[in-house]
């Protein structure tokens, strides 16, 4: 007959069961530990070298061989006739936008265009002339008519007296009749002037706007010529590369 086993004989065999299974796994871990320390490569810190890291531009040069072809050209000629007397820059020079690349000899066009601005400032003074002269000329002519609508009404008053001592018998008809000649000849007068001041208004308009227009073409002319003397400074239009300039001192240019 089996007899049961107590308790106590029970957790002895447990506890050696879980001690033989966990010596196992502890000796697989430390293998596995063993193992892969074995494989690592180690680095000491006395090895390594530490440096603080800067922001910037990092430029590498590359040799490469082939045809170096620009996006586009731009090709910049004198539009005046002239000589070259200096050189600034040379093919292959880097330069910016308003870069001198060039000189030549602008003696006579810079000649020509002090005596445009000369001839400017004489226009506009001329201008300014007529201006005055037409206002002092209509303000004579205007205060003249004045005068004579006072001289008309004076006319008139002294036709209306002659016409009322005739009507009472004390003035004569010849009088009438003269008085009223004098202020019909006064009217004819007046209306005349007024014509007249019309007329040499309208021409004095007309001559000043005639003059005006002159002045605005004429400055035209001196921009035109502004321009066309900055062109030919010879100046870089934006940021390239040159690829040829006339490099002959002395040489014509058109």
């Amino acid at each position: 007959m089996d007899r049961e086993i107590s308790k106590e004989v029970r957790k002895k065999e447990q506890q050696k069961q879980i001690l033989k299974i966990g010596g196992g796994v502890g000796i697989g871990v430390a293998i596995i530990v063993f193992i892969i320390s074995i494989l690592q490569t180690t680095l000491n810190r006395k090895d390594l070298t530490f440096s603080v890291v800067d922001q910037g531009v990092i430029e590498v040069s590359v040799n490469a061989s082939g045809k170096v072809i620009p996006a586009f050209e731009e090709i910049i000629n004198s539009p005046i006739n002239s000589r070259i007397v200096e050189i600034y820059k040379r093919g292959g020079d880097s330069v910016d936008a308003g870069t001198p690349i060039l000189k030549l000899d602008l003696q006579s066009a810079e000649t020509d265009y002090n005596k445009m601005l000369d001839e400017e400032q004489m226009k506009r003074l001329q201008l300014e002339q007529l201006r005055v002269a037409n206002k002092s000329k209509l303000s004579e002519m205007d205060m003249k008519l004045k005068v004579s609508r006072m001289e008309l009404n004076r006319k008139e008053v002294e036709l209306r007296n002659e016409r009322y001592l005739d009507s009472l018998g004390a003035g004569t008809t010849d009088k009438v009749l003269q008085a009223e000649l004098s202020y019909n000849v006064g009217q004819l007068q007046l209306s005349e002037e007024e014509q007249k001041f019309v007329n040499e208004q309208a021409m004095a308009d007309a001559d000043l706007k005639v003059k005006e227009l002159e002045l605005n073409i004429f400055r035209k002319e001196l921009a035109e010529m502004k321009r066309t003397l900055e062109d030919a400074r010879i100046r870089s239009p934006r940021k390239a590369i040159l690829t040829f300039v006339n490099n002959e001192i002395g040489a014509q240019v058109e």
